[in-house]
């Protein structure tokens, strides 16, 4: 898993990713309920969380980061990622059940119009575990890459 912060391009998503290792602790996985949100401080705005359901099959936003909900101008807290354009949806839906069924992070850089505006993201999706080592949610943090 180390090698992934070797394609990591952001610094705060570097960051985030080395904050994600500290956590686990030999074979031992990062656990949602030990996480202490003050530490998720230098990310916050730019951070998502998910509530993984329990046959894996949605994931509804728990948190939503001032950045994308000023960006976005939405709330999606409670919200299922469903409620989303269908494409965005089935993008996401991918993407997030590949990291609950591979139980590693994932990362991507995307190029996308929003509004008229063509900008560049690169992200990072982390697995959070229950005590019984299953994907309970997912910290999810986007970054827009200079230059887009």
């Amino acid at each position: 898993m180390s090698r992934l912060v070797l394609i990591l391009r952001h610094p705060q998503l570097k960051d985030l990713y080395q904050f994600w290792l500290s956590l686990c602790d030999g074979s031992r996985l990062p656990v949602a309920a030990d996480l202490d949100p003050a530490d998720l401080r230098p990310w916050i705005d730019n951070l998502v969380l998910l509530d993984v359901s329990r046959d894996g099959g949605d994931f509804t936003y728990a948190y939503y980061g001032r950045s994308f909900s000023n960006a976005f101008h939405a709330d999606t807290v409670g919200k299922s990622i469903e409620s989303l354009p269908p494409e965005q949806s089935s993008i996401l839906k991918a993407e997030y059940d590949r990291v609950t069924k591979e139980r590693i992070p994932a990362a991507r850089v995307y190029t996308a119009d929003f509004g008229g505006d063509v900008q560049t993201w690169e992200r990072l999706v982390l697995p959070l575990f229950d005590g019984k080592g299953d994907v309970e949610k997912l910290l999810v943090c986007a970054y827009r890459l200079n230059g887009s």
